[in-house]
C-alpha cells in the first residue's frame, strides 16, 4: 500500500508550500473581503513560503536521513542562512519604504504620485511572526506526511 509517508521529498514540499500559499490567499482575501489571486505569488505573508517549505525540507531530510547526515547538515544550514537573510531583508525593506514614503509625501502636490507609491508601499513584508508561522507550519506539515504510520 501506498503511504503519504512514501511521498518523494520534493513532492511534500511542494504540496507543503502549495497549501501554505493556497492557506495565505484564504486569509488574506477573507480580511480584505475580496479574492485577491496576486497573494499566490508572493512569498511575503501569513505563513512566510520561504520558512514553511525550508524548515519542511529541513524536517523531512532529518526523518528519512537521519539528523546527523551530511545532508542534514546542508538542509539546515542552507534553511537558517535564507530565513535569516528572509528576516533581515524585511526589516531593511521595510525601513527604505518609510524613507521613501516621506520623501514622496513631502513632495508639493505629489498627487497621483503619492498614491502609487502608497500603494507600492505595501505593508504586508517579512514580519517576524510571519516567518515563525511558516516554520510552524512547514514543520507540523513535514512531520504529519513524513512519519509513518505505526
Amino acid at each position: 500500500m501506498y503511504m503519504l509517508s512514501d511521498w518523494p521529498i520534493w513532492l511534500v514540499v511542494t504540496v507543503c508550500g502549495v497549501l501554505g500559499q493556497s492557506f495565505k490567499l484564504f486569509v488574506y482575501s477573507t480580511t480584505k473581503g475580496h479574492l485577491d489571486l496576486a497573494l499566490i505569488a508572493q512569498g511575503r505573508g501569513l505563513p512566510s513560503l520561504q520558512a514553511s517549505v525550508l524548515t519542511c525540507l529541513l524536517v523531512l531530510v532529518g526523518i528519512r536521513s537521519g539528523w546527523n547526515t551530511g545532508h542534514t547538515a546542508f538542509a539546515l544550514v542552507f534553511a537558517v542562512i535564507f530565513i535569516h537573510d528572509t528576516v533581515k531583508l524585511g526589516v531593511a525593506s521595510s525601513r527604505q519604504r518609510e524613507v521613501a514614503y516621506h520623501l514622496v509625501a513631502s513632495l508639493p502636490d505629489a498627487g497621483h504620485l503619492h498614491q502609487r507609491v502608497a500603494d507600492y508601499l505595501d505593508p504586508r513584508v517579512h514580519q517576524k511572526s510571519h516567518v515563525a508561522a511558516g516554520v510552524v507550519f512547514g514543520a507540523l506539515f513535514a512531520l504529519a506526511f513524513g512519519i509513518a504510520p505505526g
